[in-house]
């Protein structure tokens, strides 16, 4: 066994659950100590109101700069009845190595680790490289952006690349030039100390009802969100953004079934693609209140709340969109309470920026085969901390050591082995590539 997949298996023995705190300071330990080894320069690990970041620099004196982000925390195990090796074992089955974390995401961390080391020994790394890894990116990264506020002179750099894309159900590697951004609230109506009898009802409010027609304000039945002003800072497409959605290539059945629902909004190929990546929304999480047990109880609920999350699309500011919610929610008669969960900038990289073609070819060469170029995630990652706190213009998710198959976030997490060499390639071909553009 090489050092390569020998050093993957040690890494992903280590729990390093973020949700717990359980093996985190053992992780973050080892994977300062492999850098140092590894790559022969001095690691840190700084701490944070929560999970500590990992942190390194490579300066070889160029003229470029990249910023490598990943993270070395993983979900939790859970149901672990559905895991058919122990989560922690990373067992070798089948040319996969199956573990939590194996795709997401710490394969694709030692994958880059291993690139960065290859070049350095060849003497072939032309761009300065700053390496961090957060331990909190699966509980929401809470205190990244306290993180980077704190180190923003440090952290500077020409472009970012992040947790990294991984293959499509083709084999073609996914570069992913952005994400949607993301402001998620709660909504809660409490009117009293306690549940009354149903037999109050005609004396009391019932926040139920209140609630789900406060609700019903907020979006249409065709999803369109109507919330005044909530359009209004949205960028148009440019042609360059409304070819790659031409290119996205989506299987429409088979997206429907692996989604599970009866049926989609849309049945075109291109207008599907065009809303899941460029559509912003309201989306309600959950509804919670009164009596949902069996049978029957005969009740006026006191409190009732819902959970919701806005993605947005550029140029949407998630705290100007906070803002225009207030307002309309006052305008509705809302009068409970609001608690925030979370703040999102969008990102959308241009493709003819020089990190974007230096990751499109390099993964011509590895991968022999067009990637799947998409002008942004329909999901949200912390790249706006990046791109609004640090002013790095560029910024990419892409290289990523797993796939379609690789159940993230669900028991059997796998990746194949084959899949965790092409990304230490990939990695090392862009890093050549980059420096040159």
């Amino acid at each position: 066994m090489d050092e390569e997949l020998y050093t993957l298996i040690e890494f992903l023995k280590k729990p390093s659950i973020s949700a717990t705190g359980e093996g985190i300071e053992e992780t973050a330990n080892y994977l300062k100590e492999t850098i140092e080894k590894l790559l022969g320069v001095k690691s840190n690990i700084e701490k944070t109101k929560g999970h500590p970041v990992v942190y390194a620099e490579i300066n070889v004196n160029a003229k470029k700069t990249l910023l490598v982000y990943n993270h070395y925390d993983v979900q939790p195990v859970d149901p672990i009845s559905e895991w058919k090796r122990a989560p922690f074992s990373a067992t070798i089955e089948n040319d996969r190595i199956y573990a939590r974390g194996a795709s997401d995401n710490k394969g694709t961390l030692m994958a880059r680790l291993f690139a960065i080391k290859h070049l350095i020994d060849k003497h072939e790394l032309n761009v300065n490289v700053k390496l961090l890894y957060e331990g909190e990116e699966e509980i929401g990264s809470v205190n990244l952006e306290d993180y980077i506020e704190k180190n923003d002179n440090k952290l500077k750099a020409d472009s970012v690349i992040m947790e990294g894309a991984g293959l499509d159900p083709k084999g073609r590697p996914q570069i992913v030039l952005g994400v949607k951004g993301l402001l998620y609230v709660e909504l809660v109506l409490d009117y009293g100390t306690k549940d009354l009898h149903s037999s109050n009802a005609p004396l009391v409010r019932n926040p139920c009802i209140d609630l789900s027609k406060v609700i019903s304000t907020l979006v249409d039945m065709e999803g369109r969100v109507l919330i005044e002003g909530f359009y209004n800072d949205v960028r148009e497409l440019t042609e360059e953004e409304r070819e790659l959605i031409k290119k996205y290539d989506i299987d429409v059945e088979e997206l429907r079934k692996a989604l599970g629902f009866k049926e989609l909004r849309y049945s075109d190929r291109e207008k599907i693609a065009e809303a899941l990546l460029t559509y912003p929304t309201c989306n309600i999480d959950g509804f919670e209140c009164g009596y949902t047990g069996k049978g029957s109880k005969t009740i006026v609920p006191h409190r009732a709340f819902a959970k919701l999350d806005f993605r947005l699309v550029p140029n949407q500011d998630p705290y100007k969109i906070f803002e225009l919610l207030k307002k309309h929610l006052q305008k509705v008669g809302f009068n409970g309470e609001i608690i925030t969960h979370g703040f999102e900038y969008p990102v959308r990289t241009s493709v003819n920026s020089p990190v974007v073609k230096a990751m499109i070819e390099s993964a011509r060469r590895v991968y022999g085969t067009e990637p799947q170029v998409i002008p942004n995630s329909a999901g949200t990652q912390p790249m706006g901390l990046f791109v609004y706190k640090l002013g790095i213009r560029d910024a990419v998710s892409a290289i990523g050591a797993g796939g379609y198959y690789s159940n993230a976030h669900a028991p059997n997490e796998n990746i194949r082995i084959d899949d965790y060499y092409k990304a230490i390639k990939h990695t090392e071909e862009f890093l050549k590539l980059y420096s040159t553009l």
